[in-house]
């Protein structure tokens, strides 16, 4: 399991923030074996990079239930079921959060599913020095390459993508205290990251490259414009699962910089009837100015553009 200090953002309203970052990882969990998060046998396994602290998510769109399995737990197999939000934090995702008790941790959740593919990610709002986070995403069936236009070696998928962040945000459902003395390290929810994104995928190079843009960063002292982040060296395999590297958008007029270094990882799979979505997960780290020591824990659950999308990416994508 990863332990990891919580982020400061750089700013007089966030006082006490620790030495920076710092993450460990235990070697074993409480039997004395090698914790394996995800199974490298498994073609369509979460690498370890992107599934973080988590073990499983299992989510009933049609009830709009999640259980999450793994989270800030040592290698115990318990199972939390979360709550429900009514507002979604972002668009396009159901949102959950779970807390026992008003000393105790706060997650929040953002999860969504198509016909074959879901995908989820959980992060805890910093307490006791540190978070808890990560993404699983999962795909039932057999994988069907998505349909192209006639002559067409590409598709293009679109959508809406969400993050947790390792700072805190804003309170909206915190569990009260009562009593409680000032100092005492008390919970906080999560900061939360949203914006828009796009992935392009190549099947006959079966290369898979992508970007996220309009990033907000939803954080307790206001929110922040984050750098756009590009998906660069995606390889898509046989099955339908791909990975690749995260850099920032070196055309980003907002966030110029000299060049562009990995800042992160990104995987997922292409799923549906005829491969109509792909599901997927990013980590990405020290991408902003603006705080120090960020790590954020991505999802993406995106559509495939067909002929009469009205959405800019796919008009310009489905042009000849």
């Amino acid at each position: 399991m990863k332990r990891i200090v919580a982020v400061c953002a750089l700013t007089a309203l966030v006082a006490a923030c620790g030495n920076g970052p710092r993450e460990t990882e235990d070697e074993t969990d409480n039997g004395g074996t090698p914790t394996t998060p995800t199974d490298p046998t498994d073609p369509l396994a979460v690498p370890e990079a992107i599934a973080g602290d988590l073990e499983a998510i299992s989510f009933n769109a049609a009830t709009n239930t999640l259980t999450v399995t793994g989270l800030s737990q040592d290698g115990v197999p318990i199972a939390n079921e979360y709550r429900h939000i009514s507002t979604s934090f972002v668009d396009g995702y159901e949102t959950f959060t779970g807390q026992n008790d008003g000393v105790g941790r706060h997650a929040t959740a953002f999860v969504a599913s198509r016909n074959g593919v879901q995908a989820g990610v959980v992060m805890t709002g910093p307490q006791f020095n540190t978070f808890f986070g990560g993404t699983f995403f999962e795909r039932t069936g057999s994988y069907a390459p998505p349909t192209t236009p006639e002559s067409r070696f590409d598709v293009t998928y679109y959508g809406n993508y969400a993050a947790g962040l390792n700072t805190a945000g804003p309170v909206t459902d915190l569990l009260p205290t009562t009593g409680v003395d000032p100092d005492v390290n008390t919970p906080s929810q999560t900061a939360y990251v949203r914006g828009l994104m796009f992935i392009n995928v190549d099947l006959n190079d079966m290369s898979v490259e992508g970007e996220v843009y309009d990033r907000l960063a939803r954080t307790a002292v206001g929110d922040f414009d984050l750098p756009d982040i590009v998906l660069v060296d995606g390889t898509l395999t046989g099955d339908g699962a791909f990975s690749g590297n995260i850099e920032q958008d070196e055309s980003d007029p907002d966030f110029p910089i000299d060049s562009s270094s990995d800042i992160g990882d990104f995987a997922g799979v292409i799923g549906g009837p005829s491969g109509e979505f792909v599901a997927g997960g990013t980590r990405v780290t020290d991408f902003t100015d603006s705080f120090d020591g960020e790590i954020e824990h991505g999802v993406f659950v995106l559509d495939l553009c067909v002929e009469g999308n009205t959405d800019p990416i796919c008009v310009n994508a489905l042009q000849p």
